[in-house]
Order: C-alpha cells, then structure tokens, then sequence
C-alpha cells in the first residue's frame, strides 16, 4: 500500500518479510501493508490488518523491527491469531499500525471485495446510474466507497464501453467533486486508452493541473504517453506547486526514466528555493525516490552526473552540505 495498491503473494511477502527481497514500493521510508486474513470455519467474516514497518537504507525490511510487531502480538494473542480471530479484530498499541486515509482505505475495501468475488452492491449501482444520467440522479447520496467499488470493475463490468463513453461525454455535466472522486478512484485500476487519453487531454485546464486526472494517470508500467505527458508538465510553471510534484513522485514513479527523474528534480529544486524551503524539500523527494529498487541506481548516476543543469548541481551540493552537518 506504499506508491499504489498491488497484491503480493505469500511467498513474496514472505521474503519481503524476511529481508531477502525489497519492498516494492516503499513510501516515507517504510514498507506499508493491508493484511486481509479470516477463519477457515467462518470465511464470511474478513479481518484487517494495517502496518507499517520500516525500511533501511536499501529498502529491506528492518528485522528488529519486524521482530518486536510480532513479540507484541504473539504477547497479546497468543500464537493461533487465526483460531481467536474475535481479539485480532482490534489491534494491541502498537508503532507500526496506521489508518489509511479515506481515498486510501475505500480502494483498499473495493481491491479486496473485487478479489473476494463480493458482488456489487446497490450502492455501486447507483454510481452507474449517475455516470448515464447525471441530470436524474442524486450524485450527494453517493458514497465514496461505492464509487470505489464501482471503478474497481472498470475493465470487467458487462456494460464498461457504455460507462466510459457516458463518462467522456457527460463530463461536463457532473459535480466536480465526484468527477474528481471517481478518477482519484481509478488510479490503481488499469485505464482503457480511450479513459487513459481523456485524462491526459484535462490534465491542464488553462492555468489549473487537474491532481485527480494526474493521480488516474498512475500505471503500473511505463507508458510512453503518459511519461511524454509528465515531462511537458514539467516543464511549465503550472507544475511549481508541492501538491503536484508530490502526486507524481508517488505515483509515476513507474515513469521515471533518466530525462523524467532529471526534469522532476530539478522542478523540485526550483520549487524549493522559490519557496524558501532551504533545500529540505529537494533532500525529502530525494531520500524518497532513492529508496525505489528501480530508481536508486538511476537517482545516485544523476547525482555524479558531470552533465546535470547548475540548478541540480546546486540542489545536490545543498544536500551534501546538510549531511556534513
């Protein structure tokens, strides 16, 4: 639950776990996990596990720390969590348990209802009804789950051609919030390309980024498109905010190839200095980017690069600077 929401299976947790393998994508130097488990005799009744371990430098697990969360639960609930599922409900206090925010914690419940085979519900249906016909329903009794709910079918729904085209057309007929709402729900769901080229054409309305058609951009793979996109973002003074930079190094990381990661740093560090933040901001999405497996070789060659601009030279003579103190 780190950069996007992506099941693992056993073994990979399992080694992740261990520390042979490295967390795929940490966030805020920890690794972050929504644990779904249940009793094989009552498998209607699903229990939910959030945690947070953290990371070291390389990105492994730090196995003292996993040791001390299960000494705490092993110490609450004793061995079989699985057979006294009732007292695995509510955590003891704990450092490495966290709550996911709204958005966060509604795709989290659709991945996991949609991976249970849970049928959709009423509710969901109502997001349908309100993608055809905007004009007849009440989009204020939608809730954001069942938005979410609804857009974790987006590529396997009987009628999705239909909804996709109503939402290209009606889209100016919707309240923003829920045409916000319902692309922010749709950034770990994979986009048909005529979705994927809708967002990309209302990522920049005059002088306004939109962050919800930014954050349904987020792929799981490189994208030409979509990293052609980011890179003319880039480069233009509507992307000088914290917000926007923020989205896409967490969620387009996947993009990142070695003209994206130098246009984003130094966006980065021309924001730093505009708004006088000393060099903390560059250092954080550079401690953060860093610690991606696939983007720490790319972001230490930049560092020594003899070719980078003079205002990545100056950012990265900060940041050695700072760590001398």
């Amino acid at each position: 639950m780190g950069r996007r929401l992506t099941q693992l299976d056993a073994q990979s947790f399992l080694d992740i776990e261990n520390g042979s393998a490295y967390a795929p994508y940490p966030r805020q130097q920890h690794a972050w996990f929504g644990i779904v488990f249940w009793n094989i005799q009552a498998s209607t009744q699903h229990y939910i596990w959030f945690i947070k371990l953290p990371l070291d430098e390389q990105g492994l697990v730090v196995a003292a720390a996993r040791n001390h969360f299960l000494d705490i639960i092993v110490d609450a609930l004793g061995q079989s969590i699985a057979d006294d599922a009732e007292k695995a409900q509510t955590l003891p206090d704990n450092p490495y348990s966290f709550v996911p925010g709204q958005s966060l914690l509604a795709q989290f419940n659709a991945m996991v209802k949609y991976t249970l085979d849970v049928p959709i519900n009423e509710e969901a249906q109502k997001v349908e009804a309100y993608l055809k016909a905007p004009q007849l329903v009440d989009w204020q009794q939608i809730s954001m789950q069942s938005v979410a709910d609804f857009a974790q079918t987006l590529n396997n729904h009987e009628k999705s051609a239909s909804v996709i085209k109503a939402f290209l057309d009606n889209y100016t007929l919707y309240a923003n919030v829920f045409a916000n709402t319902y692309m922010e729900m749709c950034e770990n769901v994979a986009l048909p390309e005529t979705f994927e080229l809708f967002c990309i054409d209302n990522l920049q309305r005059e002088e306004e980024v939109s962050l919800s058609a930014l954050r349904a951009l987020s792929a799981p793979h490189f994208n030409d498109r979509i990293n052609a996109c980011l890179k003319s973002l880039l480069t233009e003074s509507a992307s000088q905010r914290i917000d926007i930079l923020s989205v896409i190094a967490a969620r387009h990381f996947e993009q990142m190839d070695e003209s994206l990661l130098r246009v984003f740093l130094e966006q980065s560090a021309r924001v730093d200095e505009l708004e006088g933040h000393n060099g903390a901001l560059f250092s954080g999405f550079f401690s953060d980017l860093v610690q991606i497996p696939k983007l720490r070789r790319q972001v230490l060659t930049l560092m020594r690069s003899p070719d980078r601009s003079k205002t990545l030279a100056q950012a990265f003579d900060r940041l050695f600077a700072q760590a001398r103190k």
